[in-house]
């Protein structure tokens, strides 16, 4: 093989050494800049994006603090709403309840009277009867004719007695 011929070594490593050094120079004037511009252009537009997310990052960070900030607002409105509803419920209820309670009442006093109006006219009723049965029993065991005011006075009285110990 020709290249391993030690005559050859000479001539050979002067050209690697002329080729290489013009690739070099080639490398270092025409590629080497063009990639340090590309390497400088990727690392400023790194540095832009990570500028431009920190800051959308602070305005989502922003955003977040409003919405929780509307939403803890919405939630003290909704709260206070329903406490005023529920207070105005509250109200009409109790409203609506007195004037239940004073309907009822009312029916309930009149319905007192009636039963004390049927007491008075029963105990009226049975006074008469029971002075009629006295006067009949008086007349029947004795033969006398009793004056029927003395009777009713004596009647009225046990009666009352009578009505007394009941209540």
């Amino acid at each position: 093989m020709p290249q391993l011929d030690p005559a050859v070594f000479l001539p050979q490593i002067f050209w690697l050494i002329v080729v290489f050094a013009a690739l070099y120079i080639f490398i270092a004037r025409n590629a080497a800049p063009k990639i340090a511009d590309v390497l400088k252009k990727r690392q400023d537009r790194i540095a832009d994006d990570l500028t431009a997310a920190e800051q959308l990052q602070a305005k989502a960070e922003e955003a977040r603090i409003a919405f929780e900030k509307a939403q803890a607002d919405a939630r003290n409105n909704a709260a206070s709403i329903v406490l005023s509803k529920r207070d105005e419920i509250k109200a009409d209820t109790e409203a609506a309840l007195q004037k239940l309670s004073e309907e009822l009442n009312a029916k309930i006093d009149e319905a007192q009277k009636r039963i004390d109006e049927a007491k008075s006219k029963a105990l009226s009723d049975v006074r008469d009867v029971a002075t009629d049965v006295c006067s009949e029993i008086v007349s029947q065991i004795s033969g006398l004719n009793l004056d029927k005011k003395s009777i009713e006075k004596v009647v009225k009285a046990k009666t009352d007695a009578a009505m007394k110990g009941d209540a």
